[in-house]
């Protein structure tokens, strides 16, 4: 069948940019100005992802990894500074027994504990555990093997105290698991035998967040194996008088679909940050307020992170969050920045006038180069995939909607996507879909707001 070509054309989608909100978003203390960014720390001694996080005293480690050639069980640490920066960092003494990366690690008392996650050798997946002494000083001692193990080896474990037993939630361990174990610290250190509990969680979670207050535990997001996506659903529960949970309940979905996320809490909130919704790496970050009864409430978009990565370390320390490592694109990064929340529960740092000036003039240039390159901004409403190509019907800001013929990929309705103006043919006949559209406009440069916005 003939298609007719109309020649390039861009009248019907073409509309503003976002206005660009100025940085001095919070009235001046001392001199100073809010700045909605982050501040470059020290770089890592290497690349690396799927490494655990955590603060000992002042101090910032990374544990383990992977750098895509092997197994890290290398530890690296940073001090502290009081005002929030970091120190050069430097490996400290002591290594794991098994190189290890998507594992969970967790300190309890005088001990750090470091556990499942996966290995390069021929089983892969692994459910032992290590234990070191912590100094006063907040430094870690030599790993030793701990006698009991998982019942389930898990990679992309997370872990969690809540008093006095550590619980491993979720992973991958053969399939997609949403089952918890947990296992009883005892007053020396040592671990007594691990269990399975009864109740598992509504969604199988791997890739996903894992975050405690207090009695109350949260699960945010993970990866739809089936459609190769990750999911926004959020579910909580609470530990019951056994150290058991109580049946798991939903909770309010994030804005975002995400896996290889990171979750971090601060006074009353909970913060999705970054990973990957299926097409790309994310840069936005989400918080959620934390309730009595509801578990999280109202997720809105705080400051993004200052690029988009997932698979990353995070910590909080005091009024400070770290970001550190992780995946950027098909690339690993030893990227460190920090940043500090403010009265409202949003991410950045008091700076001069004159730097936030600096920062919004960076950020406009860029705009205004990325809106050159995709002038058109689009809600997509629902996707049809066609070997090759995949058709989306989008919507503008004003109501107008309109089918496109895009590369195949992983989209889902409620994203936004920007691109670039395509060409338009008119009846036009997909063999795939065996389905007629009036009109469809080629479009083969687009991304998704989220790369940018």
């Amino acid at each position: 069948m003939k298609i007719s070509k109309i020649s390039h054309y861009s009248a019907w989608l073409l509309f503003p940019l976002f206005l660009f909100q100025s940085l001095a978003s919070a009235a001046p203390v001392d001199g100073k100005v809010w700045i909605p960014g982050w501040k470059s720390g020290p770089a890592l001694s290497m690349e690396r992802t799927g490494a655990a996080a955590i603060t000992i005293q002042d101090r910032l480690y990374l544990i383990g990894g992977t750098n895509k050639e092997t197994y890290i069980s290398r530890v690296e640490y940073s001090h502290i500074g009081f005002d929030g920066a970091l120190s050069d960092w430097k490996y400290s003494q002591s290594k794991l027994n098994v190189g290890r990366s998507y594992h969970g690690v967790v300190h309890v008392g005088r001990y750090v504990y470091a556990i499942g996650g996966s290995r390069t050798n021929v089983k892969g997946l692994l459910d032992s555990v290590e234990r070191a002494e912590v100094s006063p000083d907040g430094t870690i001692g030599s790993w030793k093997m701990e006698k009991t193990k998982l019942n389930i080896a898990r990679r992309c474990v997370h872990v969690v105290h809540i008093n006095g037993y550590i619980y491993a939630v979720g992973g991958f361990g053969g399939k997609l698991l949403d089952t918890i174990e947990r296992v009883k610290v005892e007053a020396d250190g040592t671990l007594g035998e691990w269990e399975l509990l009864s109740d598992s969680m509504q969604d199988a979670r791997y890739v996903h967040a894992v975050k405690s207050v207090g009695d109350k535990l949260y699960v945010l997001g993970g990866h739809d194996k089936s459609a190769g996506v990750g999911i926004a659903s959020a579910e909580w529960s609470q530990q019951d008088d056994d150290g058991m949970f109580e049946p798991w309940q939903m909770t309010s979905e994030m804005q975002k679909n995400r896996y290889g996320l990171e979750a971090v809490v601060h006074n009353g909130y909970i913060y999705s940050m970054g990973g990957i919704d299926g097409i790309m790496h994310l840069a936005s970050i989400e918080k959620g307020r934390l309730t009595e009864k509801e578990g999280i409430t109202g997720w809105q978009y705080t400051t993004a992170l200052p690029n988009a990565r997932g698979s990353f370390g995070s910590v909080v320390y005091k009024d400070a969050v770290y970001i550190l490592g992780g995946s950027i694109g098909e690339h690993l990064t030893n990227d460190v920045a920090f940043a500090f929340f403010n009265e409202q529960g949003d991410i950045g740092y008091w700076g001069t006038a004159e730097e936030a000036e600096k920062i919004r003039k960076e950020k406009a240039n860029k705009l205004q180069q990325l809106n050159k390159s995709y002038p058109n901004k689009v809600k997509v409403v629902d996707y049809l995939h066609a070997g090759q190509f995949s058709l989306l019907q989008v919507e503008r800001a004003d109501g107008m909607q309109a089918w496109l013929v895009v590369p195949s990929g992983n989209y889902a309705k409620g994203m936004f996507i920007r691109f670039a103006n395509g060409n338009l043919y008119p009846n036009y006949y997909n063999a795939t879909l065996k389905k007629r559209f009036q009109i469809v406009m080629f479009v083969k440069d687009l991304t998704p707001v989220e790369a940018f916005e």
